[in-house]
């Protein structure tokens, strides 16, 4: 499919206490995704039951601060349930063909501009073929619903994990059907997150969200990008997923406080951006932080032993600017806008990045 230029997108995520829609800063982006809408077992789709009526409204809303953005809803989201679910109605005609259906309708009814299919992520015991088949009868759907309308295509987007192949236990593995991604997917999010966390390197920190790595040169998101185009997938059809969070280990000895210390996690669950900059600037906590430039990455740590990985107006300047210049990616991704802080930093660095790195090669 014929890649937009310059995607500069948002994922909004509803959850308890989340980024009301009408806050979002939606001149920052070109395309946001309202993120996410249930798969059921039988292949249906509806919006979350709590958050229906921000869902309803999201396009409308999203708009009154910057008419020209692109919305798109997102399908599936980060927790086991949906995943399982849509790994079962993937392998079914009659549920794929049910989850197309409802997709397009909520599409339509809501005046979104396309839909997105956030699977996290399939698994060894699930089929590349099967995901393909999918999306062939998804985008020959969207152009049927097109046509029959007299209105444009709606996009189809997918968000991926960082590598075209996941690895499993036994030696087994996923692996994406890229042929049928790169005919069928405007783009995809390569979310090119969590390389090290409490849960993955349970005994030393690491650069969480890396860009490059020289110690593990295939655990970056730099590596991860280059994987997907050697397996054909187009560079204007990729889109480098930005994390907006990081993760929190006690370092075992305060003596040695870089990556891969030795430590042990402070907890499993990511910190959204604007609650580790609450963290770090409190001058009560004494945290330092260090940006290190062989990894593109970040992290604070103080003398109580307390470190965190993240990515900091820095870091997010860089990996965007990388990806704009040097790979001439199709553009980048915000994972996700409601943890971004309340001056919306790093919104507003991607941004930045993006336009500079733009500049530069439209004037050299």
């Amino acid at each position: 499919m014929e890649s937009p230029s310059h995607v500069k997108s948002g994922y909004w995520v509803c959850m308890p206490h989340c980024l009301p829609v009408a806050e979002i800063h939606s001149r920052l982006f070109t395309h946001l995704y309202a993120g996410f809408a249930v798969v059921h077992r039988d292949g249906g789709v509806t919006f979350p039951s709590t958050y229906k009526d921000q869902f309803q409204s999201f396009t409308r809303t999203v708009r009154k601060r910057s008419p020209q953005v692109k919305t798109l809803l997102s399908i599936g989201g980060d927790d086991h349930q949906g995943s399982h679910n849509i790994s079962v109605v993937v392998k079914d005609a009659d549920k794929r063909a049910k989850l197309i259906k409802d997709s397009i309708d909520l599409a339509r009814k809501f005046d979104f501009d396309g839909l997105d299919l956030c699977w996290q992520y399939p698994s060894p015991s699930d089929n590349g073929a099967d995901l393909g088949s999918f999306l062939d009868e998804w985008r020959d759907a969207v152009k049927e619903d097109a046509e029959t309308r007299s209105k444009p295509e709606l996009l189809l987007t997918a968000a991926v994990f960082h590598h075209p192949v996941i690895p499993g236990t036994g030696g087994r593995f996923f692996y994406y059907p890229c042929e049928a991604i790169s005919d069928n997917l405007d783009w995809i999010n390569v979310l090119a997150i969590d390389f090290y966390t409490p849960t993955n390197s349970s005994g030393e920190t690491g650069p969480v969200q890396a860009w490059l790595n020289p110690k593990e040169r295939n655990r970056c998101g730099s590596a991860g990008i280059g994987n997907w185009i050697s397996n054909g997938v187009a560079t204007k059809q990729l889109v480098l997923g930005l994390p907006f969070h990081g993760y929190e280990w006690i370092l075992k000895n305060q003596c040695h406080s870089g990556f891969f210390a030795p430590a042990h996690p402070a907890k499993t669950i990511s910190k959204p951006y604007r609650t580790i900059l609450e963290i770090i600037q409190n001058p009560k906590n004494n945290y330092k932080t260090t940006y290190d430039c062989d990894y593109v990455a970040t992290y604070s740590h103080n003398n109580k032993g307390s470190w965190i990985g993240y990515d900091n107006v820095c870091s997010i300047s860089k990996k965007v600017k990388e990806a704009s210049g040097k790979d001439n990616l199709g553009g980048y991704s915000a994972w996700h806008v409601g943890a971004d802080d309340d001056k919306w930093s790093l919104s507003t660095a991607a941004y930045n990045a993006w336009q500079s790195a733009y500049n530069c090669k439209a004037n050299p």
